[in-house]
């Protein structure tokens, strides 16, 4: 289930992953950006998180062809964006499913 909150599109999830920094745990990048961008107002902060992903989709897609990494900065660009935009939070998750799959058959024996 999906809401919204002051710092943004929150989750279920959300709940079972927010605890205490000092238990070891280890916050998403649009938390981050979520606590980091928190003093700004809502619109700004949606102004501000729009244009800093975009851009940074934009440029990822550039390095596809120029030298660069660029599937990592369309991936960081598309984090960022799931800081304020629920779209973009679920094309987080299905971009964090291909990579890992993908992970998986390349990390896999190969059968003689």
């Amino acid at each position: 289930m999906v809401g919204m909150d002051p710092n943004g599109p929150t989750t279920d999830d959300d709940a079972d992953s927010s605890s205490d920094p000092a238990a070891g745990t280890r916050r998403s990048l649009p938390e981050r950006v979520r606590s980091a961008l928190g003093f700004l107002p809502s619109p700004v902060r949606w102004v501000v998180v729009g244009l800093v992903g975009s851009t940074l989709i934009v440029a990822g897609v550039a390095m596809l062809v120029l030298p660069g990494p660029g599937l990592i900065t369309i991936f960081a660009g598309v984090a960022i964006l799931a800081a304020e935009f629920t779209w973009a939070e679920i094309l987080l998750r299905r971009m964090k499913a291909a990579g890992a799959a993908t992970w998986s058959l390349v990390r896999r024996k190969p059968r003689p």
